[in-house]
Parts: structure tokens; sequence; C-alpha cells
């Protein structure tokens, strides 16, 4: 049927028509249509400017470098800062008007607190006694003491006896240290436990307030104790109880038979000498 044929062709050329005509007359993509119809296509204005392709790159060079500001010179806005390739010095300079401290002052800060310390030592009750303060005996000697009660603290605290004993008690709190300087002059304390001379501190109370019937033992055990001259020194080492006055009692036996000397002491007084006893 010869009519089909010119009906198909006629479609045909219809469709090529309304195609070529929107090609030429298209907005959507100018640039398409001047490449496809040789024809310059109408311009449309851009609200923004196009992004540099560099300027990342330049972004993070002048991160890189401080920028250098002049009074005479100003950066315009459209212009990038120029920078100059300067080295950056690793130690910082010292600024001229920065003032710096006077020796002489530092000198005189250093001589001050060591003299501060000095004094805070003076008063310390760790500190070795001083062999000139303590030569006079403040224990009140017991014509007719009472034992019971330093037999039944030794006994629970499982202290150790011997040939020469010294034994510390009081009724409260408080931390009360015993001492006893021997005759070459080492002191046994709780710093010293264990003299060169065979002495031992085997029972030292209430550095932690645990205890009202504290008790404190020192020994020699038979035939090791030194001849010569033996001081008891007692120290008000820590105020724990309510009160800080602390009677105490002192048992000694140099192997002749025990003697009890009494006394007080509080924590703002130096370390005392109770009593001075002798082993021939």
């Amino acid at each position: 049927m010869p009519w089909a044929a010119y009906v198909l062709f006629f479609i045909l050329f219809a469709m090529f028509v309304f195609g070529i005509s929107r090609i030429l007359t298209g907005e959507e993509n100018p640039a398409h249509t001047t490449r496809l119809g040789n024809v310059r296509a109408t311009p449309i204005e851009v609200s923004e400017p196009r992004p540099n392709q560099f300027a990342l790159e330049e972004d993070m060079a002048r991160l890189s470098k401080p920028p250098v500001i002049t009074p005479s010179a100003t950066v315009q806005p459209d212009e990038a800062p120029e920078t100059e390739n300067t080295e950056i010095p690793i130690e910082a300079e010292i600024d001229e008007g920065e003032d710096l401290p006077n020796p002489e002052d530092l000198l005189d800060t250093s001589e001050s607190l060591l003299a501060e310390i000095g004094a805070e030592w003076d008063t310390n009750p760790r500190k070795e006694p001083d062999s000139d303060k303590l030569n006079v005996e403040t224990g009140e000697e017991v014509s007719n003491p009472d034992l019971s009660d330093f037999h039944d603290r030794l006994a629970r605290e499982g202290a150790k006896s011997g040939q020469v004993q010294v034994s510390l008690i009081w009724d409260n709190k408080n931390d009360l240290d015993l001492s006893v300087v021997c005759p070459s002059g080492e002191r046994i304390s709780f710093d010293n436990k264990l003299s060169s001379c065979g002495g031992q501190l085997d029972i030292d109370m209430n550095e932690s307030p645990t205890s009202e019937q504290p008790v404190e033992n020192i020994f020699w055990a038979a035939g090791v104790a030194p001849k010569g001259e033996y001081k008891v020194i007692i120290e008000h080492f820590e105020h724990h109880a309510k009160e800080d006055l602390t009677p105490y009692r002192v048992l000694v036996d140099d192997g002749n038979g025990p003697k009890e000397y009494r006394g007080e002491i509080t924590n703002e007084e130096p370390p005392r000498l109770v009593c001075v006893f002798t082993v021939e």
C-alpha cells in the first residue's frame, strides 16, 4: 500500500523537523546548542564568580606563614597577600623590655626559705634531742610503785623482757614516744628500733590513735646491755585525744630491781629527760 509509505515518511520528517527546532531554540543548555547548531547561544548571567581551582593551595600557603603587617602597606581585598620565604627561628627571642629576675633577689628568697625550713626542723619532735637541753631529770620517782598496770599491758601486747628494760604507759590516745640514749650515744626510738649495742624497741603504740591504754617497751637481753650511763627520754609526738596534757609512767629496771618515774607532758613541749640510770 503506497499510501502507508507516504504516511510513515511524513511522520519521520515531522519528528526530524521538531527535533531540529528544539535544538535551535532550547535555553536549558546553550553550550550544547552552540556545538550542534553552530549558533551563538544567548549568554546567561551567573550571580557567583567561578571558583579558582588554586584557591585551596593559596589558602594553605597563607596559613603556613605568619602575616606581615606594616603601617604603610595595606592589603587590597582582591589581591593575595605577598609572603616572603623567611625561616622561622626555633627558639623565641627574649624581649629586651621584659623584666628579668634579679639574682640577688633569688638569693635572698632562697636564704629565707632555708631559714624557714630550719626553724620548722628546730621545732620538729622527730629530731635528735639536744644533749645540752636534756640534762635535767624531770621524772618523779615513786617510793612504792604499783607494777600491775605495766605487767598487764606488756603481757597483752606480747612484749619481751630482759635484764635491762624500760617501759612507758599512759591513759589516752595521744602518741607519746619512748626513747633511750645508750652509753655509745646511739638513740633507740621509733625510727631506730634496733641498736648496735643490742637494745630493741619491740612495742610502739598510738602512731594511729587506737588505744586508751597504750604501752611502749625497750629491752636488752641478759648479758647484752653495755656498761655505762643510759638516758630515758619522753616525747609528746602527736595530739590525738581531747586533752593535750598527758600524765605518763615509766618503769626502769637496770638489773638491780624496777623503779617507777611519773610526770606529764604536752604536745608543745620539747622532748624531756625522765631519768638517768647506770648499768655496772
